[in-house]
């Protein structure tokens, strides 16, 4: 009985991820990028203090869980372009009808097999959003949250893009 309950407490100490956004980073992305994982994954670059000014992650979270799903966030800040630009080169797919994957601006992003498969445009995530988003500039939103309409919209598209093409999204 004893061996059975420290099973089930080593079972629940997995790394299943919440409902929702989950922070990661990028060494744990390219872990699961390199396993060929399939996952929501929103990227970005900016500082901690714009990130939370401008509700960003609380924003994505609310769309995630009002339909109870799962992605994980990079936020790049520290990362140098160089850095950036091959992890967009190594994980962008050859045959990929978009552009090469930009992390630093693409936001939301569907991988699918360890490569990047759908960037829905209403979820482009620039630095200079976030930052006119924080800093409440003119011609900005006061927060994410009155973006999300565009915010529904991108999870939905890939939501929907990998239900067309039978991606099992996995965490």
């Amino acid at each position: 009985m004893i061996l059975l309950s420290f099973l089930l407490v080593l079972s629940a100490c997995g790394n299943k991820a919440e409902v929702g956004m989950n922070e990661m980073t990028l060494k744990e992305l390219k872990e699961k990028l390199d396993n060929e994982e399939s996952f929501l994954l929103v990227t970005f670059s900016a500082s901690k203090e714009d990130v939370e000014k401008s509700e960003l992650v609380e924003a994505f979270d609310k769309s995630l869980n009002k339909d109870e799903q799962t992605a994980f966030y990079v936020n790049l800040d520290e990362e140098s372009q160089d850095t950036l630009d091959q992890l967009g080169e190594k994980y962008t797919p050859s045959d990929y009808k978009g552009d090469v994957w930009e992390p630093k601006d693409d936001g939301l992003v569907l991988i699918a097999d360890g490569a990047v498969m759908k960037n829905p445009r209403e979820t482009l995530l620039s630095q200079s959003l976030i930052e006119g988003t924080a800093n409440g500039e003119e011609g900005y939103e006061g927060s994410f949250f009155e973006y999300m309409d565009d915010i529904n919209a991108g999870i939905g598209s890939a939501l929907d893009f990998a239900e067309q093409n039978d991606i099992e999204l996995s965490y």
